[in-house]
């Protein structure tokens, strides 16, 4: 049974859209120990404050449109004590308040800004600011679009309302997991002077191409869940979130709003609010245009930002897993896009960081303090706290199997060489392409095909996962699928990067979807996930000018390059599986795995193609970003 004081928190983790952090208790070591190892916090004394003490408001935007904010500064603050702001921007509600008796115990009620992280930040010196972005929760305003320019454009007043405080030091960083660490990102797009560090976690860097089409292939579930949640929330309305969510009585008041006249006045406002179920409905191409706002999904995009938020100057560190969406991209491409970006930090995690996804991993706890990194990240950037951090290596990241960190300054990795494995039509792989162009072979589309209830697409926002995210053993799966599969390994082999697979493959259709999954294969038979990817053939056109910078070749997925499928004719299909880094180990083999669909997470083709026909040979390959040691 559950202490009485934890009751009115119940309801928080059900309907968390962007999963909290954990704390965890192993340290990846550096090789300088000279400096802070990561997740070692050195330069900082024990915290001068205890708690924190909370103030809402409602603060006046440049066209009198009022944003709900609430603010926790550290307890005990001397007068006249200047401290530096952590700022999260929120789409999902910043506070609620509890029914009574509850609220007696604790009001406000945290939502998708983890309690302990606020006081952490303030136990450390930092007042801690959350919004409600417009047209959500408490604020006025309605929402034409997701990361709208008038969005954006508030974070700009909001800074300026923060150092205009008497408890400001002037100096002003930003986080927030999912949708809160887009927002953070896309406030550098002010370029304000006063916003010194950004720290995104789970963060889009690409709409179209991380979230709503990866591989040109509609995530159509995911956004059906994610917006009914956000209606849910701009309803007011916790039913949805499970039976904790009896103890709310609702989004929290600004303190002075009497009888909640004003929290009432912008839930009703809010019923207007852009349906982005129903606006999936209008976009296919990258560059279709969505008729209430005149503009395509990258006009609210980071990679479109990418410049100005480069001209920001703002130190970015960024944060995600390996197995978050298809968001570990954001932590990669966001660094080779952005100059500003001085570190990286990608586990073996999900979203949020949730949990540990490692299939080799003893426990679900996170193996890394990532807490504890934001809080030197923000001490050096806000308060120039000399901890080391600064000159450590730029890219931390998890190799899974080895179960090891390993540190890089540039994306790729140095000493990473391209390992081609060809399909054989013995359904082998292998290192020469000795397999004739005329070896053919056929695979019926079994439509139940899935990556399972709790993959790493199911992780991405709460009402869509189903326990912890977790990947089972895929013998059974793969009986679904077209496998192809290596000898096995005479030495362990690392892959850190970006696989490619190649495939001259045909459909008997003229629409079709193409999944490959990068799998490992024991010497005792069990196979286990390592990465996948995807592609919609209409968009394999290869693009010759990238929009942003990538290590893969990449597609356009404008309608105005789309390439017909022609029923049973070849095409050369060529798409980037999710970047990973993990170590194969001798004895083992790899497995390349085909499908043609992934029931649960992504939309179906039309019309369905039954079967595909894959030429083996020189054209159909994997390739390896293997690590020479």
């Amino acid at each position: 049974m559950k202490p009485l004081h934890r009751l009115p928190l119940l309801f928080l983790f059900v309907f968390t859209l962007s999963t909290a952090f954990a704390n965890g208790n192993k340290k990846p070591a550096v090789n300088n120990p000279k400096v802070s190892r990561v997740g070692e916090y050195k330069g900082y004394t024990e915290a001068a404050y205890k708690g924190y003490k909370y103030h809402s408001y409602y603060i006046p935007m440049r066209d009198s449109v009022k944003l709900a904010i609430d603010v926790y500064l550290p307890k005990k603050l001397e007068a006249g004590k200047k401290v530096p702001t952590v700022l999260y921007l929120t789409r999902y509600v910043r506070s609620v308040q509890a029914k009574w008796p509850f609220n007696l115990i604790k009001d406000p009620v945290l939502t998708v800004v983890n309690e302990d992280e606020v006081k952490l930040f303030t136990s450390h010196g930092y007042a801690c600011v959350v919004v409600d972005v417009r047209g959500t929760g408490a604020s006025q305003g309605n929402r034409s679009m997701e990361f709208s320019p008038e969005e954006v454009q508030d974070g700009k007043d909001i800074v300026d309302w923060i150092i205009s405080q008497a408890w400001s030091s002037g100096k002003v960083g930003t986080t927030g997991v999912s949708y809160l660490g887009t927002t953070a990102e896309m406030l550098l797009v002010n370029q304000h002077p006063a916003v010194k560090a950004c720290i995104p976690v789970s963060n889009i860097f690409d709409l179209y191409g991380y979230i709503m089409f990866p591989g040109g292939v509609c995530q159509g579930p995911f956004i059906d869940v994610w917006g009914y949640t956000t209606r849910c929330l701009d309803n007011n309305n916790f039913k949805a979130f499970g039976p904790g969510a009896r103890l709310a009585k609702g989004i929290h008041p600004v303190h002075k709003d009497k009888q909640s006249r004003m929290l009432k006045e912008c839930v009703a406002n809010h019923q207007n609010n852009f349906d982005v179920f129903k606006g999936l409905q209008d976009v296919t191409y990258r560059d279709d245009i969505q008729p209430h706002v005149q503009l395509s999904a990258d006009a609210f995009s980071i990679h479109s930002n990418r410049d100005k938020i480069a001209n920001s100057g703002t130190a970015i560190y960024r944060i995600g897993g390996w197995y978050d969406g298809a968001l570990a991209k954001s932590c990669v491409e966001g660094y080779m896009n952005t100059g500003n970006t001085v570190k990286v930090l990608v586990g073996p995690w999900d979203h949020g960081p949730h949990s540990n996804v490692s299939p080799y991993a003893a426990t679900k706890d996170l193996n890394l303090n990532v807490r504890l990194e934001m809080l030197r990240f923000f001490d050096y950037y806000l308060k120039g706290i000399e901890n080391g951090i600064n000159t450590e290596p730029a890219i931390t990241y998890y190799t899974v199997a080895a179960e090891e960190w390993n540190t890089a300054n540039a994306w790729p990795v140095k000493n990473t060489t391209n390992t081609n494995l060809y399909l054989s039509a013995d359904n082998s792989l292998k290192t020469t392409s000795a397999t004739s162009k005329a070896d053919k072979v056929t695979y019926k589309i079994d439509y139940t095909a899935t990556s399972g209830k709790t993959s790493r697409w199911n992780s991405v926002t709460t009402l869509y996962k189903n326990g912890l995210t977790n990947y089972a053993l895929r013998n059974e799966e793969d009986k679904k699928l077209l496998c192809f599969t290596s000898s096995a390994l005479t030495e362990p082999t690392e892959i850190t990067g970006h696989p490619v697979v190649k495939l001259n493959l045909a459909a008997d259709a003229t629409d079709a979807t193409v999944f490959a999954y990068l799998e490992d294969v024991a010497p005792d038979g069990s196979v286990t996930y390592v990465t996948e990817g995807m592609l919609r053939p209409m968009h394999r056109k290869v693009k010759d000018d990238a929009i942003y910078k990538t290590p893969y070749p990449d597609h356009t997925y404008n309608k105005t390059d789309i390439l017909p499928v022609v029923k049973n004719e070849m095409m050369e299909l060529e798409f980037d599986l999710l970047p990973i880094s993990y170590l194969f180990k001798a004895g083992h083999s790899v497995r390349i795995s085909i499908a043609g669909a992934d029931a649960g997470h992504f939309n179906l083709p039309n019309p369905k193609p039954e079967n595909f026909t894959v030429q083996c040979g020189p054209l159909s390959y994997v390739s390896l970003p293997v690590v020479v040691k």
